[in-house]
């Protein structure tokens, strides 16, 4: 079946309603008409494995399942080779994949010229995606050579060959098999199913017995990397590594593992008697492979990365703090936690193996869901691509997003315990039993119980309470307090509503989100493309010349990183107050649709915010923004009545902590 078709059906199949041929055509990057032919195909497809196509006039393209178990069996490995974050479903991608595992395949030249006439196409229709090749194969460190009359071959270290040849299998779940896109590559990828789920039972076994840990999207890569390493060797092609990584490896943990996954293998399956080189690059890719979280002595395990590390981290953290107001080692656990990422990091670089181009999977993308922890991360990630000269891996920065959002999320609002009146129509005494189901749960969020008869109240100083509890109707309620109607707390459901109508005020956000004289909502806004509006947001906000242009620089690096995970079709644009000089949130909203980054966007959201070193703050902005962005509604909703909104989306958060 052609990829295509897959990717039509598996859009089809997520979707929560009826998809229309525009709105498959631009998920796929392909035409109208191609669609259109394409569904001819599907629509023979899918009664061989139990579902049916449905096309209704004005709503679309829709999937009717009528054997559950038999369309289960087809859509598994149809999910899995297609939950990548960057499609391979949509053209562009293929073409990517296609151009990418030919020029790693082989040594020998290939003009651009054949490689558009194998895809049927035109030189001109794959230019983007041999531009974007050429940046995957640099991530890797491997070079290109273009000669006249011969066209264009890479080359470079075998070791920066095999990682990049496991990369570019893409779906690295081991149940999913190769697909079409480019039958060169198959070769050194090439391993009969049961053998190779065989090599990955072996491999893991001995992982799971040893001291270090991997992390599982990596142990999925080093299962393929194995094959590939065997058709290598069998083909003749030899690692040199430097001498100096054998004597700096040799005594590593990572080392015994690695000579006893290979001990393993060869005992087990032909092919894997390598030379002694083979162990010493596989102890380096566990070593880069490592979830670091997880050393216990990382000083005396990584000494020769230790210190630079150490050293860097107090420069990072000087830099946070002075350029966006955080301190990233404020929690007493985050300073072995960074150390660690940034061991990794050194150990990346020194191997040449950092800034390496990965695909992903929807999963492991849970940090680009967190507007602000991913911002700051992109600041943090800039600064150590500047100093150390290096390329900053999307994995990295994702790692970074991960623990700035498990220090704002592990942060605690402030609480101001609710003082409560409780009337009861039936008599004093229900109340007693209210109060006590109250305390059990919801203890910390109440200062104090007054009972009180209904009349009693206006009597009162209703300065000294925060809310009225009472199972009287809110018509028959004529007091200034704000009234909560309940009854006997008997259910989880009247328990929740308790919570959320009155006892969320608890929670002390109000001054962490910026006044309404600081939010700006701008309705029609004439957009044309990212860089006029970076340069717009630089002019707006620089005074000088040279503001302007250390603006722009920044905003320009930072659009670097993919926001475009960002679902309500918006897009954050952060810039640390030390930049901009002033605290605001401007919102602008397209008044026709554009692209960011290649996908369709709605609404620019620009913020500058100072954190004053206060963990509570991030921790409202990303709750307020990530439900923002979760939803294209809550992005409409703010456009039309502002910060009220940005305090219900932190309450919707606060509700499922």
């Amino acid at each position: 079946m052609k990829r295509r078709q897959e990717s039509i059906i598996y859009q089809l199949a997520v979707s929560e309603g009826p998809l229309t041929t525009d709105e498959l055509a631009k998920r796929l990057s392909v035409s109208a008409r191609t669609v259109k032919y394409e569904m001819i195909e599907v629509k023979s497809i899918l009664p061989k494995h139990g579902a049916e196509l449905l096309a209704k006039r004005n709503e679309g393209y829709s999937i009717l399942v009528k054997d559950r178990e038999l369309f289960d069996r087809y859509f598994e490995p149809l999910s899995l080779q297609s939950s990548l974050t960057n499609n391979f479903g949509s053209d562009d991608n293929a073409r990517f994949l296609y151009i990418a595992r030919k020029l790693v395949s082989s040594s020998r030249f290939a003009k651009l010229e054949d490689i558009a006439d194998e895809l049927y196409l035109s030189r001109s229709a794959i230019r983007e995606a041999v531009n974007n090749v050429m940046n995957f194969l640099k991530s890797y460190h491997l070079e290109t050579e273009s000669k006249p009359g011969l066209g264009i071959r890479a080359f470079g270290t075998e070791y920066h060959m095999r990682i990049a040849m496991t990369e570019l299998f893409a779906v690295h779940f081991h149940k999913v098999l190769l697909d079409n896109a480019g039958m060169e590559y198959a070769k050194w990828t090439e391993c009969g199913y049961e053998e190779r789920q065989d090599i990955r039972h072996v491999f893991l076994k001995v992982l799971r017995e040893s001291p270090i840990k991997v992390t599982d999207t990596n142990t999925q890569r080093l299962a393929i990397y194995f094959i590939i390493v065997r058709n290598r060797c069998n083909a003749g092609y030899r690692l040199k590594l430097p001498d100096a990584w054998k004597e700096e490896v040799k005594g590593s943990e990572e080392f015994a593992v690695a000579s006893e996954i290979y001990n393993k293998l060869k005992s087990s399956f032909t092919g894997f008697d390598l030379p002694e080189e083979e162990t010493v690059f596989l102890a380096v890719y566990l070593m880069s492979c490592r979830d670091m979280w997880n050393v216990k002595q990382p000083r005396e395990e990584y000494a020769h990365f230790y210190d630079d590390a150490l050293n860097m981290m107090k420069e990072l953290e000087d830099y946070m703090k002075h350029t966006c107001g955080i301190d990233l080692l404020h929690f007493p656990w985050a300073e072995k936690e960074l150390l660690s990422l940034l061991i990794s990091l050194y150990i990346n670089i020194h191997f040449g193996l950092e800034g390496q181009y990965r695909f992903w999977y929807d999963y492991e993308n849970q940090a680009f869901n967190s507007p602000v922890s991913a911002a700051l991360a992109c600041t943090a990630a800039g600064f150590l691509q500047d100093r150390l000269n290096v390329t900053i891996s999307v994995s990295f920065y994702s790692q970074m997003a991960s623990l700035i959002f498990k220090m704002a999320s592990l942060t605690e609002y402030d609480l101001k315990p609710q003082r409560l009146l409780l009337v009861n129509s039936n008599g004093l005494g229900l109340n007693e039993i209210i109060q006590k189901r109250i305390v059990k749960r919801y203890e910390h969020l109440v200062e104090s119980f007054t009972i009180a008869e209904l009349y009693e109240i206006r009597g009162m100083n209703q300065e000294e309470y925060d809310a009225v509890l009472t199972d009287t109707s809110e018509i028959a309620y004529h007091y200034d307090l704000p009234c909560c109607v309940i009854h006997t707390l008997s259910s989880e459901k009247e328990m929740d509503q308790l919570f959320n109508r009155q006892l969320i005020r608890s929670y002390q956000t109000e001054a962490l989100i910026p006044p309404s004289s600081q939010i700006e909502i701008n309705k029609n806004y004439r957009y044309t493309d990212e860089l006029q509006f970076l340069q717009f947001l630089a002019f707006r906000h620089g005074k000088t010349v040279l503001e302007r242009e250390r603006i722009q620089e920044y905003l320009e690096k930072a659009s670097l990183y993919d926001t475009g995970y960002l679902s309500a079709k918006s897009v954050m644009l952060y810039l640390p107050v030390s930049l901009c000089e002033k605290e605001c949130m401007e919102l602008y909203c397209l008044t026709e649709s554009g692209t960011w980054r290649g996908k369709e966007v709605e609404y620019l959201l620009f913020i500058s915010a100072d954190w004053k070193g206060d963990w509570k703050r991030v921790k409202a902005y990303e709750n307020s923004f990530r439900k923002l962005f979760w939803e294209n509604s809550n992005m409409k909703a703010f456009s039309e009545r502002g910060r009220p909104v940005l305090f219900e989306m932190i309450e919707k958060c606060i509700k499922y902590e």
